[in-house]
């Protein structure tokens, strides 16, 4: 059955922590890039900092109403002056780990792309570390157009969304040394 999916709200703090306590050491460090053991005050607050515009969260949730997957997507100022118009957003995902590979992070990541979409936005990037395959896969099967870049401690995964095919040189450079 099909999770329910829905904004996430600011004051659902508890929800969060929740969901966030009852994800694996693993799953943690795959979504946080930290061995977290709770969410630090200032995360909780970051990722429940949300306008329905420029910062937008997903819950999907069980039946019972259990959050089974948090999406988050924050769009990326356009330039230093702190210009919050890009058409470009960073992503992330976590899925609860009982509910992993049964496509909960796959409908997270479709209602997300339809409200980017809404609201101008055309690239989704996100910052994955190298052996969350799952992330990988989902963005490769995922979109039409996916690319794959590795930076210091992590690989950079972007998906071009309907419209979206200006692809730069170093775009393509970067998905070639991959």
């Amino acid at each position: 059955m099909e999770p329910l999916i829905r904004p996430l709200r600011r004051h659902e703090t508890d929800l969060l922590d929740d969901f966030v306590g009852r994800l694996s050491p693993h799953s943690r460090y795959l979504r946080f890039h930290s061995p977290i053991p709770s969410l630090p005050s200032v995360v909780r607050r970051a990722l429940l900092d949300v306008d329905e515009q420029d910062r937008i969260a997903l819950v999907a949730e069980a039946d019972d109403g259990t959050a089974i997957g948090v999406a988050h997507m924050i769009r990326t100022p356009r330039s230093r002056e702190g210009s919050v118009s890009s058409s470009e957003a960073e992503i992330a995902v976590a899925v609860a780990d009982e509910r992993q590979r049964r496509g909960v992070g796959r409908a997270l990541v479709a209602a997300l792309t339809g409200r980017a979409r809404a609201v101008g936005i055309d690239r989704l990037v996100a910052r994955v570390l190298p052996g969350n395959t799952a992330a990988r896969e989902l963005f490769r099967t995922g979109f039409a157009v996916s690319l794959a870049r590795r930076d210091r401690d992590a690989v950079i995964l972007t998906a071009l969304l309907d419209g979206a095919y200006q692809i730069t040189a170093d775009d393509v450079l970067d998905d070639l040394v991959a």
